[in-house]
């Protein structure tokens, strides 16, 4: 394989040049070339093309090598340049490479040629390399001291004998000087209060002897006008124009440092406040009661000495601690926790409370740590617990009521035996499946377990003709629906269950009946109830035929699904069955 190769040849002969261009292929190359003789064609054959290799003879009626050479440079091109002469002296050719050529090469021995070419190409390519690095490497050290200069913390960059070698505007700000000079100008002595430069004289010598000095520290320093300021450090080595050096990063701590002083001289008042609350306030801290006022003390029942002697789970009851101590530790990692929960304690002489807790972040003694506000809610869990008792009770007592109701229904109408309570079983399984809430579940359950109550308005020998009931027969079934309603619509359920009742045999078209209602306008659960009521008529024997199976079933609500019955309900009873394997019980 022949590789491509642009070659621009400065020679007055033709005969050379070809014996050239015949070297190049019998090296493996595929030279597109061109012969130039002036420096007008040489400067034209250069503005119009890149070339890969340059072949100059030394000497040439109208041109020579040392003037294509300079053309080349004034171009500040870096194309091999390799001179190929009949006749150049060595002293002469010394001096042309001197001057920036790359070879020379005699033309009675062009075997060299192809070797001469790919070696300068090659050298010419990491030349291109290492320029292109050194630009990468200026352009990222200037890219470097911009974003110092536009920095919103301070740095210096400093010496080891503490020489100021730079500091960006924002040093000169907190330092209040006008200038890097005037900066740089002025000893640490000047700039540090007697205190701080006592502490940075300790921090040098240590450094001198090779003792750990941390990197990170304060420092007061006190500006030009004299006011002093409270500065944070980190210093570190860096590469400072080719030699290690230290940075120092600075950062305004002066409004904190007062904030501080603040809180320290509030803190006996805080506490005072606190001691005297009527509310029971406990610290917790490294897993330890460290306070605990009067109020906390008489609600749990231990002296506040025992309190903050152990840690701060002992006085909670076992089956308790875990959640609390688990709540307490993700709260102090920052990860989101409930404010506000209820749990159990122990009292010193055994008694079982309860309390709700309100706990926030603080910070104590430069640490952090959980402000707690008790108050005991026994009363009102025992209230809460009686009132969960008697809504089970009533919840209960509504269940058998309902039952009750149902089987009388199917007293009424023997064939359909069993038809509301497997229409209850798919209908909770389809409301379960969709997500629907413990509250709407019940719903289903309710009016799926009574759904054809309005039957018993309608004559038992209509309900058990074994043969297809007349239009007139049919009308007087439909009835059933608000029959239904009529009954339950003045009793007293916590849902809408004489509602869905009605509704269970509307479709989503408008075709159902009593009411002709359309998609959204019917309740979910009626849509819930209506698909389970369909599957298990279907799939089940009736007075007037044989049962149909359940594949007959599925196909029908597949068949009309979006037209009568509601997609997503259809899809939820599909995958029930053909999934999960649903049977009627």
């Amino acid at each position: 394989m022949n590789f491509s190769l642009n070659v621009l040849i400065v020679d007055d002969s033709d005969d050379d040049a070809m014996l050239m261009i015949r070297q190049l292929r019998k090296g493996g190359y595929d030279p597109t070339w061109e012969r130039v003789e002036t420096a007008e064609a040489m400067e034209a054959a250069l503005d119009r093309q890149e070339w890969d290799v340059i072949l100059c003879d030394y000497k040439m009626p109208r041109f020579s090598a040392p003037a294509a050479l300079k053309l080349v440079q004034d171009k500040n091109s870096d194309i091999p340049f390799i001179i190929v002469s009949g006749a150049i002296g060595e002293n002469t050719a010394v001096t042309a490479m001197k001057s920036g050529a790359h070879d020379y090469l005699m033309k009675d021995k062009l075997a060299k040629l192809v070797v001469a070419i790919e070696r300068e190409i090659r050298e010419a390519k990491m030349r291109q390399k290492k320029k292109m690095a050194e630009e990468l490497l200026i352009k990222s050290e200037e890219n470097f001291h911009h974003s110092l200069d536009d920095s919103p913390l301070g740095i210096r960059i400093a010496s080891s004998d503490g020489k100021t070698l730079y500091a960006n505007q924002e040093i000169l700000n907190m330092s209040g000087y006008d200038n890097f000079e005037e900066l740089a100008s002025t000893s640490l002595k000047t700039r540090y209060t007697p205190e701080c430069y006592a502490e940075y004289e300790i921090r040098r010598e240590k450094r001198r002897r090779g003792e750990y000095v941390p990197s990170h520290y304060e420092i007061s320093i006190i500006r030009k006008d004299g006011t002093i300021r409270n500065l944070e450090v980190f210093r570190k080595q860096v590469l400072w124009n080719g030699e290690m050096q230290f940075q120092a990063l600075y950062t305004d701590i002066t409004e904190r440092k007062q904030a501080e002083k603040n809180l320290q001289e509030s803190e006996e008042r805080y506490r005072i406040v606190v001691e005297n609350a009527h509310e029971a306030i406990i610290i917790t801290q490294d897993n330890k009661v460290v306070f605990a006022n009067s109020a906390a003390a008489e609600q749990i029942g231990y002296s506040k000495e025992t309190l903050t002697s152990g840690v701060f789970t002992s006085f909670i009851h076992p089956g308790d601690r875990r959640m609390v101590a688990d709540f307490s530790t993700n709260r102090l990692n920052g990860k989101e926790v409930p404010s506000v929960y209820t749990f159990r304690i122990l009292t010193q002489d055994g008694k079982v409370k309860w309390v709700e807790l309100n706990a926030t972040i603080i910070e104590l003694n430069k640490k952090p740590a959980t402000l707690n506000f008790l108050n005991d809610i026994t009363e009102r869990k025992l209230l809460e617990e009686e009132r969960i008792e008697g809504y089970n009770r009533m919840k209960k007592a509504l269940q058998a009521t309902v039952q009750s109701i149902a089987l009388m229904v199917e007293t009424k109408d023997p064939y359909t035996a069993g038809h509301q309570d497997r229409v209850s079983q798919l209908a909770q399984e389809i409301a379960k499946e969709m997500g629907l809430t413990e509250d709407q579940q019940d719903l289903v359950r309710t009016a799926s377990i009574i759904h054809d109550l309005g039957k018993v308005s309608v004559p038992s020998e209509i309900l058990s003709k074994p043969t297809k009931l007349s239009e007139l027969e049919f009308n007087i079934i439909k009835v059933h629906s608000q029959a239904g309603y009529n009954i339950l619509k003045d009793i007293d359920f916590p849902w809408p269950v004489a509602d869905v009742v009605l509704q269970h045999h509307e479709r989503m078209n408008g075709s159902g009946y009593p009411q002709h209602l359309k998609e959204e306008a019917i309740l979910l659960e009626a849509r819930i109830l209506a698909v389970a009521d369909v599957v298990e008529a279907i799939s089940s024997h009736r007075p007037y035929r044989p049962a149909r199976g359940i594949n007959f079933a599925l196909d029908e609500i597949s068949k009309n699904k979006g037209l009568l019955y509601d997609a997503n309900v259809v899809d939820t009873c599909l995958k029930l069955f053909r999934e999960k394997n649903f049977a009627f019980i």
